[in-house]
């Protein structure tokens, strides 16, 4: 077994990535060590959305620790897709390690010329409204993190007119998921002066599993600043239209807890006497929490068929594993799994 038994591996992270970015910004601002915490924030969101999110790479990860006979804590946390990966030293390296290896090679990979005219031209000039409709013509031509990134920055604050700034939302909303790394990356700080409603409208209609939880996030972190109650009045109506079937019970959970301050109690309080939160019947098979609901069953069964497979006992491991390949003949874990019985 090597010493770095993830070594070189490959996280296949697109060279248009937003993180790429800020990691090359904090390089040259000779900030780009763990101890940075802005740095480190990159590293975790890194590993959060490239790693913990994707069962293909973390398949490929059990692998190649199966293959080399690790069956240690690190193959049983990233088997386990409940299990964080941010914390632990070995990914935490690998995953920086390759990514300065990746801006390298990114860094000499020419940037479309149309799309970088197009989005200087928006964000410079965001008052010319010819230039500005051009612009977002283009990049909603053309989805892509990058395009995406521009879009939702120009409507994170009132820069363009209104019917602009729509057209923009609807593109961004065409393009989805493509622009959810970056919003929910840049929301995180909670940095941002004033609160980027359409963000959180294109997060809830967009069926983005932790819409609800970041929206009470912003009500906790900015309940108590008198300068925002109006944004916070007008985001927590938002809940409303969310698809999250706890929406209500994570309401409540929020006014129940714990030395909440009044002005926190006064904005969900009014939201819950003047919406009337949707109630959910029959999920549907495309929805995001029914899918993950399938995805954390998977995950158990594999792992239970993991542990037949570790102790020895390969035939009942194997028909552990060609029942869960019969409901989903692409899970990532199984097909990894199958390989080696």
């Amino acid at each position: 077994m090597p010493k770095l038994p993830l070594e070189n591996f490959d996280y296949r992270v697109e060279c248009d990535d937003f993180l790429l970015y800020e990691l090359g910004r904090l390089i040259e601002d000779d900030r780009a060590a763990l101890e940075d915490e802005e740095f480190r924030r990159v590293i975790d969101a890194g590993i959060h959305e490239h790693v913990e999110r994707r069962l293909d790479i973390r398949a490929q990860m059990a692998k190649r620790l199966r293959t080399g006979g690790a069956a240690d804590r690190l193959l049983r946390a990233i088997e386990d897709i409940e299990s964080p990966l941010r914390d632990i030293p070995q990914i935490m390296h690998s995953y920086t390690a390759y990514l300065f290896q990746r801006l390298e090679y990114c860094s000499e990979t020419a940037p479309d010329d149309k799309l970088t005219t197009a989005a200087d031209l928006l964000l410079e000039s965001p008052e010319d409204r010819e230039a500005a409709e051009t612009s977002i013509g283009v990049l909603a031509a053309a989805p892509s993190a990058v395009s995406a990134r521009v879009l939702a920055h120009v409507i994170s604050e009132p820069m363009l007119e209104e019917d602009l700034e729509m057209k923009a939302y609807g593109a961004l909303r065409s393009m989805w998921p493509l622009p959810r790394h970056y919003i929910l990356y840049s929301l995180k700080p909670h940095t941002h002066e004033d609160i980027p409603f359409r963000w959180f409208q294109l997060l809830v209609e967009c069926n983005e599993p932790s819409a609800t939880d970041r929206i009470l996030e912003e009500v906790l972190v900015h309940g108590d600043d008198p300068d925002y109650r109006e944004d916070l009045l007008a985001l927590v109506q938002l809940l409303e239209k969310a698809g999250d079937p706890e929406t209500e019970d994570k309401v409540l959970q929020v006014l129940n807890s714990e030395n909440l301050s009044r002005s926190v109690t006064g904005v969900l309080e009014e939201f819950l006497k003047n919406t009337e939160t949707q109630r959910h019947g029959e999920r549907r098979d495309d929805d995001p929490w029914a899918q993950l609901e399938r995805a954390y069953a998977a995950n158990r069964r594999y792992l239970a068929a993991a542990r037949l497979f570790d102790a020895g006992k390969k035939a009942e491991a194997k028909l552990a594993i060609e029942e869960l390949l019969k409901e989903d003949p692409q899970y990532p874990f199984a097909l990894m799994l199958t390989g080696m019985l």
